[in-house]
């Protein structure tokens, strides 16, 4: 995961450690994902249990929320774990994912709208000598910390057979959410760009998408909303940005994405949205 103008630095299990361990330190987001994954998920924005650090390692544990597909995935992730002896994910029977009466399910279905839920799995890791590196930067007047743990595993001397990547986010304790940094405040250009960053193609902050509405100047509206599956995020080739599932999308051009001012608005239920508005042109995106 990055961060787009940004500086990357290398990191060390010592640099991890201190970091996690500090008291004026919060971990805000969690991102994961492997060389099986097929899609974007989310996590949990926090870390379950105490982190160990033994010499050259590290053990975490993080709460993946996956669609059905991301399920049969997991499996594959499990097989390659137990292999090479590098974590676990507690509680996970595969029976399960086919359907058998006798079958143990992760955990129960998180409703995200009318008909598409999330199932959260706990993945035990245990990474060692992995390799880390981090940005720091500020958004509305905070200081946050992204870092990226980058494992790999396989025979040494080869190819790896499989990569995986956890990535924190790390700020100043004192708040609930990612959001709760910044609601009801004007976020420079750079503060937007990097709330966007760290939600575009890699969602970190641990919140789904529920909705997105287009108003624009002329008085049309168009939503979109997680029908036949999860809204996604995305950039495409021409620097784009997309929000949508398969009916329909809504896009900001690259071109035009300097144009636009954000606001992040809380509701009395906790919940999030984040307005973008250029002239009387406004993309809403309501989060969990």
């Amino acid at each position: 995961m990055l961060v787009h103008g940004v500086e990357k630095k290398e990191g060390s299990l010592e640099f991890l450690k201190h970091v996690l361990e500090s008291k004026h330190r919060k971990v805000y987001g969690v991102f994961y994902t492997n060389s099986f994954f097929s899609q974007r998920y989310l996590c949990r924005n926090h870390l379950l249990n105490k982190i160990e650090f033994e010499e050259d390692t590290v053990k975490l544990t993080v709460v993946t929320r996956l669609e059905n597909v991301g399920l049969l995935e997991i499996e594959n992730t499990l097989d390659m774990l137990v292999k090479h002896k590098a974590g676990d994910i507690p509680g996970l029977m595969p029976e399960g994912l086919f359907g058998k009466e006798d079958s143990v399910e992760p955990s129960l279905p998180e409703v995200v709208s009318v008909t598409q839920f999330l199932t959260s799995v706990d993945l035990f890791l245990v990474l060692k000598k992995p390799e880390i590196n981090y940005q720091d930067f500020w958004i509305a007047g905070h200081r946050f910390t992204l870092i990226n743990i980058v494992h790999q595993l396989g025979e040494e001397g080869k190819e790896p057979e499989f990569e995986q990547v956890v990535s924190l986010l790390v700020g100043e304790v004192g708040k609930l959410y990612f959001f709760s940094h910044f609601h009801d405040k004007e976020l420079t250009k750079t503060d937007m760009k990097r709330v966007l960053d760290l939600i575009i193609d890699e969602n970190i902050t641990g919140k789904a998408i529920t909705g997105v509405k287009l108003e624009t100047e002329s008085g049309v509206s168009s939503s979109v909303f997680p029908y036949e599956n999860l809204i996604s995020s995305y950039t495409t080739s021409n620097g784009d940005i997309v929000f949508g599932t398969g009916a329909g999308y809504v896009l900001i051009p690259g071109k035009d994405i300097d144009k636009y001012k954000m606001k992040c608005i809380a509701n009395e239920k906790g919940a999030y949205r984040l307005e973008l508005r250029y002239k009387k042109n406004t993309i809403k995106l309501y989060f969990e």
